[in-house]
């Protein structure tokens, strides 16, 4: 292992830099994914239909997921790894199918165009599962420490945050100059290289002494997540927080509809872009000093106030609308890099309650969660823009009311859902930083049952009952 550069580290410092910027090139490429609903109605596929198009893949979703979550944890490689080997196998299919979806011809029929899409979008999908999830899950074997582990996440989702807001803010200009297909040739190009070191440089480590089942069998995993029930809520809270993040979706539209400019995109995108990276950037120091889940919910909060503050005063004025717009979201960097520290944190739950280790079926289902807010939000904002009378086709002169609807939907949306998520977190998930330390502890082996129950027992129960 390399020599780390912050003493008490588990992880040399060139592993936690290729973490962080495997998430640049990887959002990269999701980021372009987001633009799926542009792409479609610009090829000229109906709002009504590309909504329905998107949303039929995720019941093979629900299946391919899950089957991929037990054989990440029921499979160990001969080189004793469980998650690295197929992040690598991923990188490339992610590239490879990304580019299919967008190569679609013009020239074919609209049923053909949607075939073609619907096999791409399902092979993508496929691709992406075996991506994420063990990207994801690599970071509970990385250290034992969660702290360090929060850092690392956090880094990662910092890095995630640039490469999608970098996404938001050239996709718009790039699409308007080469169009949809060389546009993403580009990024994937761009994208898989900075994917590639991560999977070399990482090393999977596990504790000797670890109290926990690393290969549990299906009845044992079925069993964690049965008792697992803050996986559940968190679950529920990044699904509704999803659902309601409109903002890089309508991005093109609200430039084009409401600000009469697509060009203008590109500006909003990038005022949105360093919103967002500052206020990602910042949650590491702000996790040193508070307790991650009340980080959130201020963040939250922050921003359901300003949707609704934006939504009286309108699009008007250029400068006060980007203004606006880059305060309302603040919450949405909080909401991606800290809910998927709270997942992390639910692995350690599960393993203490249930003495198995699940990461795999727990980022697997994190990953379906993931996807599914994406195509679900694509069709909730595909649907209100058929209700509000949206015309399909790139150039096509929008009716009177879509553009006031446009803006209902920008602002209106976030403003419910964060108000749902913040309700489901603050009355039923309890995990706190001070007890996921010591719960990882028990599960390394660094204290006892009854070390770990004087602690916990009060608030979470016996271990491993």
């Amino acid at each position: 292992m390399g020599k780390n550069s912050t003493a008490g580290y588990s992880t040399s410092a060139g592993e936690r830099r290729s973490y962080a910027i495997f998430f640049l090139g990887q959002n990269l490429i999701w980021g372009f994914i987001g633009y799926i609903s542009t792409f479609l109605t610009d090829i000229g596929i109906s709002a009504a239909k590309a909504a329905a198009i998107l949303l039929a893949p995720k019941i093979w979703d629900a299946v391919n997921d899950t089957i991929f979550g037990v054989i990440v944890d029921r499979h160990t490689f001969k080189n004793g790894q469980k998650f690295l080997p197929w992040v690598r196998i991923g990188t490339a299919a992610v590239g490879i199918t990304a580019m299919a979806i967008f190569l679609i011809p013009r020239s074919l029929s609209e049923g053909m165009k949607i075939l073609w899409f619907v096999l791409a979008y399902l092979l993508f999908d496929i691709a992406y599962t075996i991506l994420d999830a063990p990207a994801f899950a690599v970071t509970t074997v990385m250290t034992r420490h969660v702290q360090e582990r929060t850092k690392i996440i956090a880094n990662g989702k910092l890095w995630a945050m640039v490469g999608g807001t970098l996404a938001t803010v050239l996709i718009p200009m790039m699409e308007a100059k080469l169009g949809w297909a060389v546009s993403c040739i580009v990024f994937v190009a761009v994208s898989v290289p900075l994917m590639l070191p991560m999977s070399f440089m990482v090393k999977e480590r596990r504790s000797a002494t670890s109290s926990s089942n690393e290969s549990p069998t299906f009845k044992q995993m079925l069993g964690y997540l049965k008792k697992n029930k803050y996986l559940a809520v968190v679950l529920v809270a990044l699904l509704v927080l999803g659902l309601s993040s409109v903002e890089q979706i309508m991005s093109v539209y609200l430039a084009r509809i409401c600000l009469n400019n697509q060009s203008v995109g590109t500006i909003v995108g990038a005022c949105v872009a360093f919103s967002v990276i500052v206020s990602s950037a910042v949650i590491p120091s702000l996790a040193k000093k508070w307790d991650k889940f009340k980080i959130l919910i201020c963040g939250l909060t922050f921003s359901i106030v300003m949707d609704i503050v934006a939504f009286f005063v309108g699009y008007d004025s250029l400068v006060v609308a980007i203004v606006l717009i880059m305060l309302k979201v603040v919450g949405l960097a909080f909401f991606q890099v800290i809910i998927y520290m709270l997942i992390a944190d639910t692995v350690e739950y599960g393993t203490y309650k249930a003495k198995t280790r699940a990461a795999g079926v727990t980022f697997s289902l994190q990953c379906f969660v993931a996807k599914m807010k994406n195509a679900l939000v694509n069709s909730i904002v595909l649907g209100a823009l058929a209700i509000f009378g949206f015309v399909e086709g790139e150039f096509a002169v929008q009716p009177e009311g879509v553009a006031h609807g446009v803006w209902t939907v920008f602002c209106l949306l976030p403003a419910i859902g964060f108000t749902i998520a913040v309700l489901v977190l603050v009355l039923f998930y309890k995990l706190r930083d001070k007890d996921v330390q010591v719960m990882a502890k028990f599960n390394n082996g660094e204290i006892t049952k009854e070390e770990a129950e004087e602690v916990l027992l009060p608030k979470f129960g016996p271990a491993h009952n």
